[in-house]
């Protein structure tokens, strides 16, 4: 490949461009606070079929031998990811699709010092002062939050940044291991904690059939963007994986708003201002991207 960075570039921003439809998809549940755990458990099932299914198709004959390749970080990847398929949900059903994907925008930073520690990455200039555009336009969309009516929200949006950066973590760890096989054994996990808490809390599996058909359209949405998201991350640093991905924020925040969604959760002036900076970093990235030829990972 003649520019392989530049494809994970591709992959990983068409991902966040994909999971920026989740979070409005959200807001129309019925009663998203009852069905939370009926939620996870349809929208696993579904993360989980769609990446099987892809990887079925791929590998053909050798898909169950795949499944031999599995070492103790995907276990750990699939495990977090999956307690962060539950911080998501919870985080948008406590406080506003804007905070929570503010939130989200802190893993960046996390994934690079945690990439760093664990795998030795080294971040060029460039990515450097991308990240900090990025931290400025963080520091502007939540200057003028209500944090007092929001802080359980943020605490959940903090632990689903600090998951997805553990999980981009595990599947750069060791190369010879399927990327997509993390992600839909956290689909998996899911379905199981899931099924587990609706036995122990006494519920019920059932729930309005539109709540049904949005859990499984949103996990078409993560589990396509999650097959986009693992093909790239052979291509590219931990840190620069999320920080491309964070166009889910500013889409995630400006579809919350397109009047014609009928959500109508209308941003402020700091948070287009902020989300505004966000893009233009990750536009510069992808200007980066076109000069950069890495080695890719097997």
């Amino acid at each position: 490949m003649k520019n392989s960075y530049l494809i994970g570039f591709f992959l990983v921003v068409v991902s966040g461009v994909i999971w920026s439809f989740g979070a409005p998809l959200v807001r129309y549940l019925e009663d998203a606070e009852i069905y939370r755990l009926q939620y996870l458990l349809y929208r696993g099932l579904i993360i989980t079929s769609v990446i099987l299914i892809f990887v079925l198709f791929r590998e053909g004959r050798n898909f169950f031998h795949t499944f031999r390749r599995i070492d103790s970080w995907s276990l750990i990847g699939s495990l977090v990811m999956s307690v962060t398929f539950f911080g998501w949900i919870y985080a948008l059903t406590t406080t506003t699709v804007a905070i929570t994907l503010l939130m989200l925008a802190v893993s960046p930073v996390l994934s690079a010092f945690l990439g760093y520690l664990i795998l030795g990455e080294r971040l060029s200039k460039s990515t450097l002062i991308n990240m900090f555009i990025v931290a400025i336009g963080i520091t502007i969309m939540v200057w003028d939050t209500d944090k007092s009516a929001t802080i359980i929200g943020v605490i959940y949006g903090f632990f689903v940044a600090l998951g997805f950066s553990i999980y981009t973590i595990t599947i750069r760890k060791n190369p010879e291991v399927p990327k997509l096989l993390t992600p839909a054994l956290a689909g998996f996990f899911c379905m199981i904690w899931a099924t587990i808490l609706i036995l122990l809390t006494g519920g019920n599996f059932e729930m309005p059939s539109a709540n049904i058909g949005i859990s499984m359209t949103h996990g078409l949405v993560v589990g396509i963007g999650l097959i986009l998201y693992g093909l790239g991350a052979k291509y590219l640093p931990s840190g620069e994986l999320v920080m491309l991905s964070l166009l889910e924020v500013v889409l995630g925040i400006f579809w919350a708003w397109l009047p014609v969604l009928g959500i109508n959760e209308v941003p402020t002036r700091n948070t287009l201002i902020g989300g505004l900076a966000i893009l233009f970093a990750i536009v510069m990235q992808g200007v980066y991207a076109r000069k950069k030829h890495l080695i890719p990972m097997p």
